[in-house]
């Protein structure tokens, strides 16, 4: 597997080519105020869906015999092939299933089914990725093990591409990227012979003959598990065992398979933080020094830049990118207090932007770090969660933020969200005024929450489990398909099935939305 790296120490220290120290600790003094909210209104476009048009979209799955909502699998891996919402179903028992939807019952149904094969499990249906006109994916049978398969929607047409592990044997599959209409991919072998992974890069154009490798990276380097995709392009990250880290890029063809750019010539230096902000991928590198720097790449050598360095005083996270600027966080380790910083993308030194206050920093460990992350594509806000530390594995808060880039635009939406160590609330936006989330409530437990990027339109969404079920449905993997939000959420069932949400065209006043 690809390495997994460290995590990011750091304090500011200079943007690249600009010289000069950036604000010392002391500035969180005048930053450390509740950030001002943004004018609560509800703007055109996408509107707060309601309760009523959120709904169970088809029984699929059997009562749990785990019997544990929160780790309930349920439908996830979704995608949009050909205008319709494909995804995985992986039962208790081991059979696996690609399944697809138009969102409604009569419209949810099985495109290929995978019985259980022998053994302790059975590996998932995953990695779900679609090009224009065929949907690539992993899945296991008794004859060929855990292979690349492709679908071209129906039940004839979805078949094994290549047993590339030949025998019962798994390929271990990684990095599945469409570049065009060829697929992408890295098969990872482990070589008994020198105790290590070799790392080969793979394309497929749906057929047996053409599925191949495009290049050996050998048993010398360490390859990711963190990517990004640049147009038609895969990029990903190389570590030699002994040098240094390299971005490379890949269009499924051998010439245009290259090394972009050497990052750093340390032999411990560890990419992490990769974002897709529009046509740019952000992402972080960290040194064993301490030291980490943000970067930047447009998929060529020339666009692949770093743009700051940050000490070791402080953790720096990479939150995206909107209009003329990068956006970081940084948190002190001595005051606990998580800062805003805005980068130029142009080059030039990090501002600060606020400072998210912390009930918590003058209590012990308390530490805030960022959860998770979304933007609507070439989105003019951020949407974010943060989790205030503990001394134990479960966080003492969480909250769901939104920001402009200013300091009057960066706002707290809601807290807390999930208090859980063992549920992550996701977070997806659907447009700059529309994000669903979970989050919990005494009343109702964690269920899905949606918002306008407003306090006021902040609210949620239905409470959709049983009382006997302890009272949450833990929903994940939020997807917009056409004019639905789909989801996974555990209900009366006593599973986790597929929900939608319709969105809808007229707006609301915020106090009718529910």
């Amino acid at each position: 597997m690809g390495w997994r790296g460290g995590w990011a120490v750091s304090l500011l220290v200079v943007g690249v080519g600009c010289g000069g120290a950036l604000p010392e600790e002391q500035t969180e003094a005048g930053l450390a105020q509740e950030p001002t909210s943004a004018p609560e209104v509800t703007e055109e476009g996408l509107c707060l869906p309601t309760a009523a048009g959120t709904q169970r979209v088809k029984t699929i799955l059997p009562p749990s015999e785990l019997g544990i909502p929160r780790f309930a699998m349920g439908p996830g891996g979704f995608v949009d092939f050909k205008g319709t919402l494909h995804f995985a179903v992986n039962f208790e028992d081991g059979r696996r299933a690609l399944w697809r939807s138009t969102g409604t019952d009569a419209g949810t149904t099985e495109v290929k089914g995978f019985p259980a094969t022998a053994g302790t499990s059975t590996p998932l249906l995953s990695q779900l990725t679609a090009t224009p006109t065929q949907l690539f994916f992993q899945a296991p049978d008794a004859a060929h093990g855990n292979e690349l398969w492709v679908s071209d929607g129906t039940t004839a047409g979805t078949r094994l591409v290549k047993d590339v592990t030949p025998g019962a044997e798994d390929s271990y599959l990684t990095h599945l990227t469409a570049a065009g209409s060829t697929l992408v991919f890295f098969r990872e072998v482990f070589d008994a012979t020198v105790f290590t992974t070799r790392y080969e890069l793979w394309k497929s154009d749906g057929t047996t003959a053409g599925t191949v490798r495009l290049r050996d990276f050998g048993t010398t380097v360490d390859v990711s598990y963190l990517d990004a995709k640049s147009g038609n392009a895969l990029l990903f990250f190389v570590r030699e065992l002994e040098g240094a880290t390299s971005l490379w890029r890949t269009d499924g063809t051998a010439a245009g398979t290259v090394q972009l750019k050497r990052l750093d010539a340390g032999p411990d230096t560890y990419p992490n933080d990769v974002r897709t902000s529009g046509a740019l991928t952000l992402f972080k590198l960290d040194e064993s020094s301490g030291l980490s720097e943000l970067w930047k790449s447009d998929g060529t050598a020339g666009g692949t830049l770093r743009l700051a360095s940050f000490g070791a005083t402080r953790s720096m996270r990479v939150l995206g990118a909107l209009g003329a600027y990068a956006y970081v966080t940084t948190t002190s380790y001595s005051t606990q207090y998580m800062v805003l910083y805005r980068v130029p993308l142009a080059g030039g030194n990090p501002e600060p932007v606020v400072t998210l206050p912390n009930d918590y920093a003058s209590q012990g460990e308390a530490f805030p770090y960022i959860d998770a992350v979304s933007q609507v594509p070439g989105g003019s806000k951020l949407y974010f969660s943060v989790a205030i530390g503990s001394n134990g594995p479960a966080p003492r808060d969480t909250q769901l933020w939104v920001t402009n880039g200013t300091a009057g635009g960066t706002t707290l939406l809601r807290r807390p969200l999930s208090l859980s160590d063992e549920y992550g609330s996701p977070v997806y936006a659907v447009t700059d005024n529309l994000v669903f989330f979970s989050a919990y409530d005494t009343a109702t437990g964690i269920e899905p929450w949606v918002s306008n990027g407003t306090p006021s339109g902040t609210r949620l969404l239905k409470n959709i489990a049983a009382p006997a079920q302890g009272g949450s449905s833990y929903p994940r993997e939020f997807f917009r398909q056409g004019s639905r939000v789909y989801f996974s959420a555990y209900d009366d069932t006593l599973n986790a099935q597929l929900w939608s949400s319709v969105l809808g065209g007229t707006c609301l006043a915020p106090e009718d939305a529910q």
